[in-house]
Order: C-alpha cells, then sequence, then structure tokens
C-alpha cells in the first residue's frame, strides 16, 4: 500500500471514529436532558402495592411496572405511564407492563442514567409477602 492510500485509510477511520463519538455524545446529551429537574412530572405518591393491583395497570395508557432493586432487593413500583411514549426502545417497555420488569431494566441496553430517570416514577413498593405471591406467579 503505498502512502497515498494508507492517508486515505487513516482519514476515513478517524472520520468514522469521529462520527462515532459524535453520535455517543448526542444520545448521551439527550439521556442528560431527561433528567432536567424542569421536566419533572406531578410528584407521586408512595404507596404500598399488590401484584394483583399492579397487574390491572398493564396496557400503554396506564403502565406500571415492577423491579427488583439491585442493592436492596426491594420489590418496587413504577408508573412509567407518562414515559412510554419518551422511551428511546420504542413499545420494548410495553413488554412487561403489569408485571415484573426488572431483567429488562437491568439489561445492557440501558445506561446509567437510567436508574437515575427511574427514581422519578417510583410510586411505592410491593406490600410484605406480595413477593413471594409474585415470584410463584412467574
Amino acid at each position: 500500500m503505498d502512502p497515498t492510500q494508507l492517508l486515505i485509510v487513516v482519514a476515513i477511520a478517524v472520520v468514522l471514529v469521529g462520527l462515532l463519538i459524535a453520535r455517543q455524545f448526542s444520545d448521551y446529551k439527550q439521556q442528560v436532558a431527561q433528567l432536567d429537574p424542569k421536566k419533572a412530572k406531578k410528584p407521586r405518591e408512595f404507596g404500598v402495592y399488590t401484584v394483583e393491583e399492579v397487574a390491572k395497570h398493564n396496557n400503554r395508557d396506564d403502565a406500571w411496572i415492577i423491579v427488583q432493586h439491585k442493592e436492596t432487593k426491594e420489590w418496587r413500583v413504577y408508573d412509567v405511564t407518562d414515559y412510554v411514549d419518551e422511551h428511546p426502545g420504542g413499545e420494548s417497555i410495553l413488554a412487561h407492563v403489569g408485571s415484573d420488569a426488572t431483567e429488562g431494566v437491568y439489561g445492557p441496553q440501558h445506561p446509567v442514567t437510567t436508574f437515575l430517570l427511574m427514581d422519578e416514577y417510583c410510586i411505592g413498593k410491593l406490600a410484605a409477602g406480595e413477593e413471594a405471591a409474585f415470584q410463584k406467579s412467574q
């Protein structure tokens, strides 16, 4: 390969890497913008829910999920109804509404900022003893 060809290959590689970095930065900025306190939704009441109650909220217009917190192991309930249209993964957020979405939430497709954003949607936790009933129903 002569020096001119090598220079062209290097130039193309630099442009491609630059585009990749710009795209990643743009995605990051978009995720950080979602954390803007000015966009905060109405305050939600923190409650204690049964699996049966959560199961009733299982569609696009009324979407609740249950997620086991990775560190505390507490089963938390999230009302993600207002986030459905903003979800970067599109309709995939609806796959587990009304039930356990732990596996999907902790999937590799979600950036660290997801867990900061989720706090905004936490509305409570599962009632005592519901964890066992929930795990049996799976």
